[in-house]
């Protein structure tokens, strides 16, 4: 798993994004990036208290230039 998207499915049956997460360059090991998207999924939980789910799926490009 390398890009995840993490949200919640709406009533209308769309999927609402919180977060985008990647780690396409191996900025840390696989279990690290796990880590990551678990404690930031029961996170968003904790706060919301709606049922969050995690997607495998790139939502976002890699890099964006900032000027």
């Amino acid at each position: 798993m390398k890009t995840v998207s993490i949200g919640y499915h709406r009533d209308d049956g769309d999927f609402a994004i919180l977060a985008t997460l990647n780690n396409n360059d191996d900025f840390m090991s696989d279990e690290q990036f796990g880590g990551v998207v678990d404690a930031l999924a029961a996170k968003l939980w904790a706060v919301t208290r709606l049922y969050i789910t995690v997607l495998e799926r790139q939502d976002a490009p890699d890099y964006v230039e900032v000027e």
